[in-house]
């Protein structure tokens, strides 16, 4: 394949969203990217312009936008699970090596493309846990690597743990370790927190062993696992819908489950924030997938499509480019515009704009390619959780 045909096929993939793509599920990914932007541009690179403090960037879009990487997790989990109980269900077994070089193939070519490009460019000494996705353990500079490294153990656990499941449980019976399992997480953090205060662990330190390590922080994840586990065998309460569209018991569980979500929240933030962002994100996966009306007809916009498939990309170069962006901003327009909260504004769009742009670069170089060469070696592309869609279902990764 010559290079300009790798191109016109990468930049085909980028802009033409297949027939059977779920698009709101393409919605909550473009989402969970524009939130982790948002809030690292507005906490650190806008301050370290030494920009003028202005309300709008604490407001609560910025404040929380760190949540989007459990919003990911959520839509990980979805996607994962998916493929697996498939499998599992057609062939009695899942093909655990097969499994993880599709998942390598998705994750490890940009990700170490990245790490070379940091290291020869900007002289930036990565440490062992980068290299071996240990770095939620481990924690070392390059901040977005914890949350690569809790996806690659998801990975490598959760096939293994579905085999057993399957073999000492019977079929009806599968969901309920999934559910002991987002129980018991709240209680482990509970008795880490009790140990590490215990060993006088510095504040700083602490926040971050109860935040990065997977042990303390996957409910998103697992509830993933388990809404692919009702669109795979349970398909019909992704199908009962009311008038208009409306999916009344979607919009049932996403009212309680927010609420619940808030309620834990509130009562002990330590101890249960990451279990109430996987209710609320869980939930809201479960609106968007069960509902047709006009409540989530706007996430079907195919302008959300693109930034789906650079995510990834985004996720893994905003940092590098905020700071830059943000600063040639502020001294190009910060004169030019009435008010800072423009500046502010411009920026974020700049900069967004800057990360996409080298994201879709990456993609149609390294990404595309590695990804056909994933379909060449390993066959069947990974499907689309399209539970309540007829038509032929295409790849989300």
């Amino acid at each position: 394949m010559n290079p300009l045909s790798i191109v016109r096929s990468g930049w085909h993939e980028l802009t033409r969203r297949p027939a059977s793509q779920v698009p709101a599920l393409d919605a909550l990914r473009a989402f969970a990217i524009f939130l982790v932007v948002g809030a690292h541009y507005a906490g650190s690179q806008w301050p370290l312009a030494k920009a003028p403090d202005i309300a709008l960037a604490h407001n609560p879009v910025f404040n929380f936008g760190w949540t989007g990487v459990d919003l990911f997790f959520v839509l990980s989990g979805l996607l994962i699970g998916k493929q697996l109980w498939r499998e599992l269900d057609r062939t009695g077994t899942v093909r655990v090596p097969r499994f993880l070089l599709r998942r390598g193939f998705r994750i490890w070519p940009l990700y170490f493309a990245m790490m070379f490009w940091v290291v020869f460019i900007h002289g930036m000494r990565f440490e062992w846990p980068d290299w071996v996705f240990l770095s939620n353990y481990f924690p070392t500079r390059y901040g977005r690597s914890w949350s690569l490294s809790t996806e690659e153990q998801f990975y490598i656990a959760v096939p293994i743990l579905l085999l057993l499941t399957t073999r000492f449980l019977p079929r009806r019976a599968q969901a309920w370790p999934l559910v002991g399992a987002v129980v018991a997480i709240p209680i482990v953090r509970v008795f880490q927190r009790q140990h590490l205060e215990a060993v006088g662990m510095s504040p700083d330190r602490l926040a971050d062993q109860m935040h990065f390590p997977i042990h303390v922080h996957c409910e998103a994840l697992i509830i993933g696992l388990l809404l692919a586990l009702l669109s795979t065998r349970y398909k019909s309460v992704f199908e009962a819908r009311g008038r208009w569209g409306t999916s009344p018991l979607a919009l049932a569980v996403f009212v309680g489950c927010t609420a619940l979500g808030l309620a834990l929240d509130r009562m002990n933030k330590d101890i249960f924030a990451f279990l109430a962002l996987g209710l609320i994100f869980g939930s809201l996966t479960f609106l968007t997938l069960a509902d047709r009306s006009i409540i989530t007809r706007p996430l079907n916009s195919v302008f959300f499509y693109p930034f789906s498939r650079l995510a990834y990309g985004m996720y893994l170069n905003h940092f590098w480019f905020l700071h830059g962006s943000t600063a040639w901003t502020i001294h190009t327009f910060g004169p030019l515009l009435p008010s800072p909260t423009l500046v502010f504004l411009l920026g974020l769009v700049v900069g967004t704009g800057i990360s996409a742009g080298v994201a879709a670069i990456s993609f149609i170089l390294i990404e595309h390619p590695f990804l056909q060469l994933r379909e060449h070696l390993l066959g069947d592309r990974e499907a689309v959780p399209a539970p309540a869609v007829p038509a032929p279902e295409a790849a989300l990764a």
